[in-house]
């Protein structure tokens, strides 16, 4: 991944730290009923065709709300700080259900409304889409290759921001998208239950950190599950085949098993959640993740087994 991206999502994960201290086909193995890969993920040709479509609605995610040089024509500018707040001194935490209502309704969303996300880094993208999941907005696409694939065909761009008439959702929570510490503790080693460690080999080890913060190891349990092994192609923006997918999954999962998914504060997490929402799973994001669990003194493991 180009090492500005890093720098980035590193330099947003620090500004929080600073202020803290002051959602085709199904894997057969899944647990709840599969969702259409055409649903969850949309590729260009088929954006492109639908452009002038009042019931779709493309939204690009970026760190903060500065203009854009290009855009996909039409598309909406959200950063993805308002995706993130801090609750009880824990960074990246999801706001409340009426808050992610206001912003996606200010963002021209409805009920009816298909919403088509992209972004620079992937993750940035799914959160997005996990957060849409979590109020109950089922209706939302990942652009598979992003704006670097869009400008690749020669599709048209713009740089202008579009008018946003202000939309309508009824909101319809589903608050068993994201565990706690407290949901996970008494299921740790028991069957059902699949933890996944979207982190690097240094975090999941021991070895290394996350923004200067050093990792002691990983959830016991936890099996290791880059969340950049889902993505090729056109600068880490293009899912890869859904037969590589399922194979990453099912080395890491049994039959029936609900799928947690964490990293340091759940932002590369929401990738591998969308993912195991793409292929089926029963999934769950642990959204405080590593970055909760340390601060609870909770057990960790190091080394490269779970």
């Amino acid at each position: 991944m180009p090492r500005r991206r890093h720098h980035a999502f590193a330099l947003l994960i620090a500004l929080a730290t600073a202020a803290a201290s002051a959602q085709g086909q199904g894997s057969s193995r899944a647990a709840t009923s599969p969702l259409s890969l055409d649903s969850m993920v949309v590729s260009t040709e088929w954006l492109a065709a639908r452009l002038s479509d009042p019931r779709v609605v493309v939204v690009e995610v970026t760190v903060n709300d500065s203009a854009r040089a290009v855009a996909i024509p039409g598309s909406r500018l959200v950063s993805y700080r308002r995706m993130a707040v801090i609750r009880d001194s824990i960074n990246n935490e999801l706001p409340t259900v009426d808050s992610l209502r206001a912003l996606a309704e200010a963002l021209g969303i409805s009920d009816d409304t298909r919403v088509v996300v992209y972004a620079d880094e992937a993750p940035m993208a799914t959160r997005l889409l996990m957060s849409l999941d979590y109020i109950g907005h089922t209706r939302f696409s990942y652009l598979d290759g992003g704006l670097v694939k869009w400008q690749a065909e020669r599709r048209p761009v713009v740089s202008v921001e579009p008018t946003i008439t202000r939309g309508s959702i009824t909101p319809r929570p589903r608050p068993e998208t994201v565990v706690a510490a407290d949901w996970i503790t008494p299921r740790l080693g028991k069957p059902g239950l699949a933890l996944i460690d979207t982190r690097t080999d240094g975090e999941y080890n021991g070895t290394g950190n996350r923004s200067g913060m050093p990792s002691a190891g990983h959830l016991a349990g936890a099996r290791q599950l880059e969340w950049e092994a889902l993505f090729s192609g056109h600068d880490g923006l293009q899912l890869k085949p859904l037969p590589e997918l399922r194979r990453l999954f099912d080395e890491r999962t049994k039959g029936g098993d609900t799928v947690v998914t964490y990293c340091w504060v759940g932002y590369r997490a929401s990738a591998t959640y969308f993912v195991a929402r793409l292929l089926g799973y029963d999934a769950r994001l642990y959204d405080g993740s590593y970055q909760d669990w340390q601060r609870r003194k909770l057990p960790t493991k190091a080394g490269t087994t779970p």
